[in-house]
């Protein structure tokens, strides 16, 4: 449905024109009205997003996941070492040499596991470092968009409250000119 409005939106903006736009009475009621729906449409459709991005800058799930592919690998290494044993039949291996073979297996499935580990924490540091990061530069550019803004709208008021003490004081310079003028007219008639 929010395409079917957002459609009929931009045809409705497409046939305005500066001469068929709508007539503002009340400017800071539309923007209002405009901040109210930006605000709205945030919520709806950023917000949760937004949450999940700061939810997973404590993201465990590659460090959580390296356990069971680790121990997958395992498996697979223990299976070839079996098959190999049963097609070639341990080519004149003793029986301390296979459990030396086993042994190895063994003590490379804990190195691989630990060392995945390690790998594991540090890609998933990187990468939640890379979110929060992300996230600090996201609410950087809000806050400096919100303090340009809040620039623009004070230079606004100045600029305004400067027109308007300059149009007050050329109201006020005129009116003695005039006065002036009356004045001196005045006498004018009076002397002849």
């Amino acid at each position: 449905m929010a395409l079917q409005d957002y459609q009929n939106n931009m045809a409705q903006t497409r046939n305005y024109s500066v001469s068929s736009l709508p007539a503002v009475n009340d400017p800071e009621k539309v923007y209002a009205d405009i901040s109210r729906r930006d605000f709205e449409s945030y919520l709806k459709d950023y917000r949760g997003f937004e949450n999940q991005l700061i939810e997973a800058r404590n993201d465990t799930s590659l460090v959580d996941r390296a356990p069971g592919e680790i121990a997958k690998q395992n498996e697979i290494a223990a299976g070839i070492q079996r098959r190999n044993l049963s097609r070639y039949g341990g080519a004149g291996l003793s029986i301390a040499q296979r459990q030396a073979q086993e042994a190895n297996l063994q003590r490379q499935g804990q190195l691989g596991l630990a060392g995945g580990l390690n790998t594991a924490r540090i890609a998933q540091r990187d990468l939640n470092k890379r979110t929060l990061t992300d996230l600090i530069n996201i609410g950087q550019g809000v806050n400096r968009t919100a303090n340009q803004g809040l620039a623009t709208a004070s230079q606004n008021s100045a600029q305004k409250a400067a027109a308007y003490k300059n149009a007050k004081a050329a109201h006020s310079s005129q009116m003695m000119g005039m006065g002036a003028q009356i004045g001196s007219l005045a006498l004018m008639a009076f002397a002849i």
